[in-house]
């Protein structure tokens, strides 16, 4: 009998691999992190390989979010934060609507927009949910932040929502709650993203544990860990030039990663950071976002004409160098000889990123205020250092 219930939970995990649409989530409040601000995080798997960054000042709240290329309209939000200090990102839940809700029938990123536009604590979101009309047409596990402290996830369905408070130490006894493609209100043992969360749990107990739960912890031992969470393969002691690659956190899939920090209770909202990987996060590099007067953004993260951005293109360059079989199932299988040669540069570039803008973020918070020439400056700065880890 255990033979067979073993066989049954690696069938369950290699349903998961299979499926593209696959996140892995964090929300954590801000009891948890080494410097009292909350944060959420979110690690991208989507078929639509590519993102691309918006800046939106139609609602109450102007807002930063991202959006799936040709989404011309810009009607479906896949993350963002606000004017107010409120950010949300999602999951997709695959046990808590039965049936299970059609992909194309979801509206998720509608929502999600809406609540940017509109929202500025957690209990305008669930008043937003309260008031929409049934059914809600919606299956995710929605993580929110706001400047007041909140820090929560709403797993929702067509006919209502279920909280889980990261600030509740019998709901989070460690202060962060994760999720992955399955709900903790939904049927047992269905869903996907079990192998992904075994491994999410393990890094963020760790870190909880050093007092480690930061921003680049999680962009860059959670977004580009090369541990599975079920084999426990190390790809980081890998002795063949090629490896499966299926079910890690970052995956082929993998279009984006964001980061959003939020404030302290007595702090500007203006200084919620969205610490941003745009494309796959093993050819990719951070870049923090603000919200700003002038709303600009870096150029290497705004889409041209084509809907194409510079920092995704390049981030897409490098993946082909990581995934070079194209035949049959080629984009399971990884080149980790050239993993290992290509991240410790993303690394270098990365790290000066951080220690750059963290800088300028502990100037800010001693203000009280942004600095909107010290953005333009650091933006330009950005837009000239990134290319040259490309341009090699």
């Amino acid at each position: 009998m255990k033979k067979y219930a073993i066989w049954g939970i690696v069938f369950m995990l290699f349903l998961s691999v299979r499926f593209l649409h696959a996140c892995t989530t964090a929300v954590v409040s801000g009891k948890a992190t080494p410097d009292g601000r909350p944060i959420l995080y979110k690690n991208r798997d989507t078929q639509t390989l590519h993102s691309r960054l918006i800046y939106s000042t139609q609602g109450k709240y102007s807002f930063i979010g991202m959006v799936n290329p040709m989404d011309i309209e810009e009607k479906s939000v896949l993350n963002g934060h606000n004017s107010a200090g409120f950010a949300i990102i999602n999951s997709d839940s695959y046990n808590i609507n039965y049936p299970a809700l059609k992909d194309e029938k979801r509206q998720d990123g509608e929502i999600m927009r809406l609540a940017l536009e509109t929202c500025a604590t957690l209990e305008d979101f669930e008043n937003l949910l309260n008031h929409l009309s049934k059914p809600l047409r919606l299956s995710s596990n929605f993580g929110v932040i706001d400047a007041k402290g909140g820090a929560a996830y709403y797993e929702t369905n067509n006919t209502g929502f279920t909280k889980f408070d990261a600030n509740d130490p019998i709901i989070a006894p460690f202060g962060y709650i994760i999720r992955t493609n399955y709900s903790f209100s939904g049927l047992i043992n269905e869903g996907k993203g079990y192998s992904r969360y075994m491994q999410a749990q393990e890094l963020l107990y760790n870190a909880s544990l050093n007092n480690n739960l930061t921003p680049r912890f999680f962009l860059q031992d959670v977004s580009k860990c090369l541990v599975h969470g079920l084999t426990k393969v190390n790809l980081n002691q890998y002795k063949e030039k090629f490896a499966a690659f299926r079910d890690f956190i970052p995956r082929y899939f993998t279009a984006s990663a964001v980061v959003f920090q939020g404030v302290k209770t007595n702090e500007s909202p203006s200084l919620t950071t969205a610490w941003t990987i745009l494309g796959s996060t093993l050819g990719s590099v951070t870049i923090p976002l603000w919200l700003n007067n002038k709303h600009i953004l870096p150029k290497i993260l705004i889409a041209d004409k084509q809907q194409k951005t510079l920092m995704d293109e390049w981030a897409s360059c490098i993946k082909k160098k990581l995934f070079p079989i194209e035949r049959g199932e080629g984009n399971d299988y990884i080149n980790v000889e050239e993993l290992l040669k290509i991240l410790p540069k993303i690394y270098v570039t990365e790290n000066n990123i951080f220690k750059k803008s963290e800088k300028y973020l502990d100037l800010w918070r001693k203000n009280g205020r942004l600095n909107e020439k010290e953005i333009t400056d650091f933006y330009q700065w950005i837009d000239d250092y990134v290319p040259q880890l490309y341009l090699e």
